[in-house]
């Protein structure tokens, strides 16, 4: 039975787990994203690259859970903008709640945010809240890492400088920003999955810094997501 859908908008990110897996499968695809199943630290996954975006996210996990038996945890990884005042490129940021950024229905009474007719925000449900507050007091867990747990946003934009300012004007207490986590939350909530997004910072919001982290960044949040699954999955067994 397949344990986790592990999904990265790139292939870069999806590099480290290709490393640290065993009994990778051939590539599949579907649609504009690539789907193999392995076996990592133990737990039979289904690795998904979804391609860059709130839309390819969507798609591909729609595909992913479509095609899986049982109802596997669905983590999302690869990299992030580090926001919160405290994050630092080399940090790893795990989604406490999940916010669409470019959401705007205020008009008809809902917040900035939100997708109408859908929540406000998303949040793990409270095994896995649970297990990032035993993280969080214990760096071992993830795998060394320093850790950040908050606030994520996601748009379809880069966040540049000045889009991080505007971000952390609207959405007090960001921690990170990217182009997927929101959109793979509200799919898992509309199919009544689990869901985590863990990212490494690879940027404070810059292009140059994320072409030079990319691949560091991604292979923090590979390792973060290998170290937690074992917990992670017995947790969501109890």
């Amino acid at each position: 039975m397949t344990a986790a859908i592990i999904i990265t908008a790139m292939d870069e990110e999806m590099a480290p787990f290709l490393a640290l897996a065993s009994d990778v499968a051939e590539p599949v695809w579907i649609g504009n994203s690539v789907h193999r199943t392995a076996t990592l630290n133990g737990h039979v996954v289904r690795l998904v690259v979804s391609g860059i975006g709130l839309v390819n996210a969507s798609s591909a996990l729609v595909a992913a859970i479509l095609g899986t038996e049982g109802e596997p945890v669905i983590i999302s990884a690869g990299t992030a903008g580090g926001l919160g005042p405290e994050v630092k490129v080399g940090d790893v940021v795990v989604g406490s709640e999940y916010i669409n950024a470019d959401a705007d229905a205020r008009a008809f009474g809902y917040v900035l945010g939100q997708v109408p007719q859908m929540p406000a925000s998303y949040s793990p449900r409270q095994a896995e809240l649970a297990l990032l507050e035993q993280g969080h007091a214990s760096a071992a867990l993830f795998a060394g890492a320093r850790l950040h747990v908050g606030l994520m946003v996601s748009g379809y934009s880069f966040a540049t400088p000045e889009k991080a300012e505007a971000l952390l004007a609207n959405f007090p207490g960001s921690q990170s920003t990217d182009m997927e986590s929101s959109a793979l939350a509200q799919v898992a909530h509309s199919y009544g999955r689990s869901f985590l997004s863990v990212r490494g910072i690879s940027d404070l919001c810059g292009a140059e810094e994320f072409t030079t982290h990319v691949d560091d960044a991604s292979d923090r949040s590979a390792a973060v997501v290998a170290a937690i699954l074992p917990a992670l999955v017995a947790s969501l067994d109890a």
